[in-house]
């Protein structure tokens, strides 16, 4: 697998996000809220959502950037196959450490794991 996060692995329309969010199980970590349900193909996608409440247009990129290269390590070491996962950022994401939110987001992907 490359290293790029390329148009296969995200979600994109809305009604991608709609049946993910109807239809997934819901874990919220202190940073993040994912939600994810099989996609039932060996790709893992990814869809982010940042609202205004965690910031401006530079701090929500921010936050994107760092669930997108958070979600690329973990889909480069193998864990997420088979799973359409939206990632929601909380307010506080840009303001925390990059370890902490990856903590986080680590504790929230394996409490989805064991719950499939």
């Amino acid at each position: 697998m490359t290293e790029r996060f390329g148009s296969n692995l995200r979600l994109r329309r809305r009604s991608e996000f709609k049946a993910v969010e109807a239809a997934g199980r819901r874990v919220a970590g202190r940073f993040v809220i994912l939600v994810a349900r099989p996609n039932g193909q060996p790709a893992h996608r990814l869809g982010l959502i940042a609202s205004r409440r965690v910031g401006g247009a530079v701090v929500r990129n921010r936050a994107k950037r760092r669930l997108r290269e958070l979600f690329r390590r973990r889909a480069t070491a193998g864990d997420l196959h088979g799973l359409d996962i939206v990632a929601i950022a909380k307010a506080d994401i840009v303001r925390a450490p990059f370890d902490a939110v990856a903590t986080d987001f680590l504790a929230a992907l394996s409490k989805l794991r064991g719950a499939r």
